[in-house]
């Protein structure tokens, strides 16, 4: 039997499947529940949003791996698995991406570009977590098999993932391993070899995010917390806010240093890449002849300020005014609908007041008149940096906003929204003039970069 490594819900398959299903020009969804899950969601959607902040963090832990499942994991089914989300475009391709898997905003630019997206990071979802928040507890259930994997696999380093607040729920029941590429597979170049067309370019997207992380083995990491609202320090060193966090739910710690390994600074779990992916891409590009470009952002918003811009580019190009802007939030995100419309994205890490920032910054750049297609995240938890559903609505109430995500009756815990969160922008895409696809270059593409970097 097969094993489903990543599971469906996980940045990688989500991005390679949207892009695949947008190149396809098909509809993409990225939950793809059962029946008798569907009837389920829709039956607590209509009861309170308490109701569902209950149920679903204890329901959520089924796709988790058993430890003994990865023991002999390689290289190539991580990358293969994720070639194959391609096997039905059968076309060349004038440009391929890789590099950091931000969502929306890679989806959309490796679209703009008109090829598909290979990722540099995999995420294993195994059995067993911490329901007290002890971190060096959290950190032996997967340590070993950090360890076995790198070992087998020169290509690859591992970080545990650990964070007790945005992921909260989940990591009281699963345990989150992150694989990277630290080298160019084999699988990769020749998917490159197959799909790129003569004189087309490879685009690097290199996430130079940084985060503190704890050094447990040659290529091993373990990192505490993740983007948002709250500073790496603050999760290691505590805080008011936190001990407050942690009282509420239950957990016996409130920071999360951990006991007996050396702290360093590098690439953050998420929105980082480590170093030598790129540079292998970069030398065998080099050799096959092929154009490469590496645009490289330290701050990860900087890439939905590309996506962004690009897609604004294009409609330029074809003489198109923007219809509207589509503010996505993490998983909630629509490729092909973007691509046939005049739409413009502007995708959001999280739910968090980093977020919200950014949000405000980029409404200068909103098209006048048009209305804006705001998607909530329900993740179901209460986190001390979340935004309230007030603070989303006044920061657009300038503009006519068609709510997209979770209700604000329900926000952060909708458990209608996972089935029905596009609805109104499904709706609305067959409404409204569908338009021609064009594709930006690697080097019109390198241009936007460089003046986003400047700004």
């Amino acid at each position: 039997m097969t094993i489903l490594l990543e599971s469906q819900e996980s940045s990688s398959p989500i991005i390679t499947r949207a892009v695949s299903s947008a190149l396809l020009n098909k509809p993409f969804e990225v939950y793809n529940f059962s029946r008798w899950q569907r009837l389920a969601l829709r039956a607590i959607g209509f009861l309170p949003a308490e109701v569902a902040e209950w149920i679903i963090p204890r329901v959520n832990n089924t796709n988790a791996l058993d430890h003994r499942d990865v023991e002999s994991l390689e290289t190539k089914d991580l990358v293969n698995a994720r070639i194959a989300d391609y096997s039905y475009c059968n076309e060349k391709y004038p440009a391929i991406t890789l590099g950091v898997g931000m969502g929306g905003t890679t989806a959309h630019i490796s679209l703009a570009l008109g090829g598909p997206f290979l990722p540099q990071a995999f995420v294993l979802t195994l059995k067993n977590g911490t329901m007290t928040g002890d971190v060096n507890a959290y950190n032996q259930i997967t340590l070993e098999t950090a360890k076995r994997i790198t070992k087998n696999n020169p290509e690859l380093m591992t970080i545990q993932h650990y964070d007790p607040v945005h992921d909260g729920w989940l990591v009281k029941r699963v345990n989150h391993l992150r694989l990277k590429l630290i080298d160019l597979p084999e699988e990769y170049k020749s998917f490159i070899r197959r799909k790129l067309q003569k004189n087309g370019t490879v685009v690097f997207l290199d996430g130079r995010a940084k985060w503190k992380r704890f050094r447990t083995g040659d290529r091993n990491v373990f990192q505490v917390g993740g983007w948002g609202d709250i500073q790496p320090d603050e999760f290691i060193t505590g805080s008011d806010r936190l001990t407050k966090f942690a009282k509420n739910e239950k957990l016996v710690y409130s920071h999360w240093k951990l006991d007996d390994f050396e702290i360093e600074e590098g690439p953050e779990s998420e929105w980082g890449v480590e170093p030598g992916l790129g540079e292998a891409l970069e030398e065998f590009c080099n050799q096959e002849g092929i154009q490469f470009i590496r645009i490289a952002y330290s701050d990860p918003n900087d890439f939905s300020r590309l996506a962004y811009q690009t897609k604004k580019q294009l409609l330029e190009k074809e003489g198109i005014k923007p219809s509207g802007v589509v503010v996505e939030m993490f998983s909630q995100f629509d490729a092909q609908i973007i691509e046939n419309s005049s739409l413009i994205p502007l995708w959001l890490i999280f739910n968090t007041k980093d977020s919200l920032e950014f949000l405000k910054n980029m409404k200068e750049f909103f098209p006048e008149n048009c209305p804006i297609f705001f998607s909530g995240l329900a993740t179901f938890s209460r986190t001390p940096d979340l935004v309230k559903w007030i603070e989303w609505k006044n920061a657009l109430n300038d503009y006519r906003v068609i709510n997209i995500g979770a209700r604000e009756s329900h926000f952060p815990a909708d458990a209608k929204a996972l089935l029905d969160w596009k609805k109104p922008l499904e709706n609305w895409a067959k409404n409204n003039r569908k338009i021609n696809r064009i594709n930006i270059s690697g080097s019109e593409l390198r241009k936007i970069a460089d003046s986003i970097n400047i700004s």
